[in-house]
């Protein structure tokens, strides 16, 4: 069991104290939903008093698995206590998130409220006349109190709404779930309304994918088939899964694309096309396979600063990297492993993975483990120079996932691989210990058979350049050539053959109907010139810019002088660019024809041989029960 701190740890006297004492009454909430169309629900939370002549109230303002302070209080917009028979009680906030209730001597008291829901994420409640996803921090205010208490959540839905889904326990009264604390509450999303539900049994635990928004186009029992062999593949690697008890997907079908893990769930959102073609659902499941992953690492394999759970501060840790980028790492092995993705698949994956981080001037900024440290404040909140000043602890965090296995494999001489770490850490810290950094290097030490502490240092604790050779010579593997150009002249001796042409370096989308610029990185043409993100690209020497845009600048060679005329703000002005080449490296992996045996050999303990057929998509996972309800 998780507790949570309020202010400040409580001693281990008082702790155990708490738990010899009496069972401590329930908190009570009743949700109603009489206005969903307007994205409100009214919660009515029955407090016990204790005997307290006040209590306080706190709700998060925070969420485990997303590290920013989001205000949830702010979506509060009425707010009352009452006796149980509806006298008025004295209440005053006291700070954002807090309130105080004079209970005059009451055993028990009401409190009311009304939230407002309309936040299309993984990460809030999100509430329309149709459905209801309920996450458990924006919704649930509770006693301040340095000990838990059971709770139990009551849905009053309107009638057309079918039934409610969540990992709750189920109590014996209609849409009506218990949770043992607060942690648990907390971590327990819940979907009211009339989804689309597939199951599937694995390793005795009912999974449910939960769709909401399907349209009539998305095909439920396919993605259930996929996901049930995409499951299997991951509790094999763990050895189990570490609980029976049920398993949710949430899918939340729409524009938008993210993913929130819980303990016994996770909440994602995605198109509601990708069930139509294997390439889609492959994507689909890219999101599934990094979410459900999280089932051990981040939510039972963790850092030990996050958990027990201070919902109402920041809990600082230097180790996203571990618990986000590794876990980036293998949804994608994951994926290979059970056989959505080709040996040649998964090494594009790899090229695309490491020219989106080379493409990222930040690597030279800020270090992974800066970038863990600082997510608070920096990775939720990108702006106009994230790019040159971040480096994603999600995709760099991978690479260097890539990287150590790498590492790992080649100093025990391709006798232990990364797949030997996790499975040590979790027997090791799993549940309520958790692990600090030292500890998870210690044990990459002791899995490695060497010191490797100057590589993590390098690698994980210094912004600078990725170094790639170790994984292309243990693997075999070579980045292919960049096109060059052909220099020779025609035959008449006349014209040599076109050059690269210009770059300009901005990125640029149409928007409103406007071209506009989205990023410029460092190093880059438009970077040197002065171009803003959000000007507006109008015309180069004096020729309209549009769609065409890279096209036009593409006639131009490198070194070409051209006046760019931007409107920034509403102002129209110019500025002077110096074209460059467009950047020549290709990231893309290949394996090389010349590789030794030795070379083969680590590929194949890696991926696996080119010949060796994959499993068949869209078929029931092995040792999975399918079943529509």
């Amino acid at each position: 069991m998780l507790f949570r701190h309020v202010i400040n740890t409580f001693s281990l006297f008082a702790f155990a104290a708490a738990l010899q004492a009496e069972p401590l009454s329930a908190v009570q909430y009743t949700l109603r939903f009489d206005d969903a169309v307007h994205h409100y629900v009214e919660v009515e939370a029955n407090l016990p008093t204790d005997g307290a002549a006040e209590l306080e109230l706190f709700m998060p303002v925070w969420m485990p698995g997303s590290y920013l302070v989001r205000e949830f209080s702010g979506d509060i917009d009425y707010i009352a206590a009452t006796s149980p028979s509806g006298q008025p009680l004295p209440l005053s906030k006291t700070v954002k998130n807090r309130w105080q209730v004079t209970t005059n001597g009451l055993d028990r008291v009401l409190l009311t409220y009304r939230l407002y829901g309309w936040d299309a994420s993984v990460r809030g409640n999100w509430i329309e006349g149709d459905f209801a996803m309920i996450q458990g921090a924006p919704t649930f205010l509770t006693l301040v109190e340095n000990h838990q208490r059971p709770y139990t959540v009551k849905f009053v839905l309107p009638p057309e709404w079918a039934g409610t889904y969540t990992p709750l326990t189920p109590a014996a009264a209609p849409h009506t779930y218990t949770a043992p604390d607060y942690d648990t509450l907390i971590d327990s999303p819940i979907l009211a309304g009339s989804p689309q539900v597939d199951q599937f049994v694995v390793d005795g635990s009912t999974h449910y994918l939960v769709t909401i928004g399907g349209g009539g186009i998305w095909d439920n029992a396919r993605a259930a088939r996929n996901f049930a062999q995409l499951a299997a593949t991951q509790i094999k690697f763990w050895g189990g899964l570490p609980t029976k008890e049920p398993f949710y997907l949430f899918n939340l079908l729409g524009q938008n694309r993210g993913g929130l893990e819980h303990k016994q769930a996770f909440v994602m959102m995605a198109d509601r096309w990708l069930s139509r073609t294997r390439n889609s659902l492959s994507s689909w499941l890219s999101l599934v396979s990094h979410e459900y992953f999280h089932t051990w690492n981040g939510k039972r394999l963790r850092p030990a600063v996050l958990g027990p759970f201070d919902y109402e501060h920041e809990a600082y840790t230097r180790d996203l990297w571990i618990v986000e980028g590794i876990t980036s790492y293998y949804q994608h092995i994951m994926l290979h492993r059970a056989g959505f993705v080709t040996r040649e698949g998964y090494l594009g994956s790899i090229s695309g993975l490491i020219a989106g981080v080379e493409n990222t001037p930040g690597r030279f900024v800020q270090s992974l483990s800066d970038s863990s440290f600082d997510a608070w404040i920096k990775a939720y909140r990108p702006d106009a120079n994230s790019v040159n000043s971040q480096l994603s602890y999600y995709s760099g965090g991978s690479l260097a996932g890539l990287l150590l296995d790498t590492e790992i494999r080649r100093r025990s001489d391709g006798t232990k691989s990364l797949d030997d770490v996790m499975h040590e850490a979790y027997a090791r810290y799993s549940g309520e210990r958790g692990y600090t950094e030292e500890q998870f290097i210690t044990l990459i030490n002791e899995v490695a058979g060497s010191d490797m502490s100057d590589w993590i240092k390098q690698v994980i604790e210094t912004p600078g350049q990725f170094d790639y050779q170790p994984l292309l010579d243990w693997f075999g593997l070579a980045f292919e050539d960049a096109k060059k150009t052909d220099a020779s002249k025609l035959p008449n001796g006349l014209e040599p053959a076109d050059g690269p042409g210009g770059w300009l370096g901005a990125d640029t989308a149409v928007v409103n109907g406007l071209l506009t610029v989205t990023k410029v990185r460092a190093g880059t043409p438009a970077y040197a010139a002065g171009v803003y993100v959000n000007d507006e690209l109008i015309a180069m020497d004096g020729i309209r810019l549009g769609a065409n845009s890279e096209a036009i600048v593409q006639n131009y060679q490198p070194g070409d002088q051209v006046e760019l005329m931007v409107s920034r703000r509403g102002i129209l002005s110019t500025l002077q660019v110096t074209l460059d080449s467009p950047p020549a490296k290709s990231w893309k992996l290949k394996i090389r024809a010349d590789a030794t045996a030795a070379q083969t050999a680590h590929l194949e303990a890696w991926l696996g041989k080119a010949d060796t057929p994959p499993p068949t998509q869209d078929t029931p996972a092995i040792n999975a029960e399918m079943t529509n309800t």
